[in-house]
């Protein structure tokens, strides 16, 4: 009953010391995010599907980005507003072409598409003004 009752204390580490991003990990994702990310830029002729699967990727590369900053909010919350971003794009069916899109759709995935890419830039520029160091 008394170790019931019992008060411990546990310390937590110093977070600024004792957490650093991976630098590797963060690299590799935002070099996979570029390549996936170009492939949403629309052109005519392009494959839709295509288009599809990088924006479905660009969105849950920018969620594990999210996760691998998680020690600093600021630049987790960019990469998560670019995964919210990339939301935003209209449905396309995969054997869908530019040229039967609607104006306004093709608009949506355009905004969407350059949003997501604005916050990804600005959760770059936080983590390079970061208090957490790259390990």
């Amino acid at each position: 009953m008394a170790a019931c009752t019992s008060t411990t204390t546990v310390t937590q580490p110093n977070r600024s010391t004792a957490t650093c991003f991976d630098s590797a990990k963060v690299r590799g994702l935002y070099d996979e995010w570029a390549h996936k990310a170009a492939d949403t830029n629309l052109s005519d002729g392009m494959d839709m599907a295509q288009v599809v699967g990088s924006l479905r990727a660009t969105r849950e590369i920018a969620l594990e980005l999210a996760l691998a900053t998680a020690a600093d909010p600021v630049a987790a919350r960019h990469f998560k507003d670019a995964a919210d971003a990339y939301l935003k794009a209209p449905p396309i069916p995969p054997h869908a072409s530019l040229d039967a899109m609607s104006r306004s759709d093709i608009y949506r995935l355009d905004t969407a598409t350059g949003e997501g890419s604005s916050a990804m830039y600005a959760g770059i520029d936080a983590l390079n003004n970061s208090p957490v160091p790259f390990c």
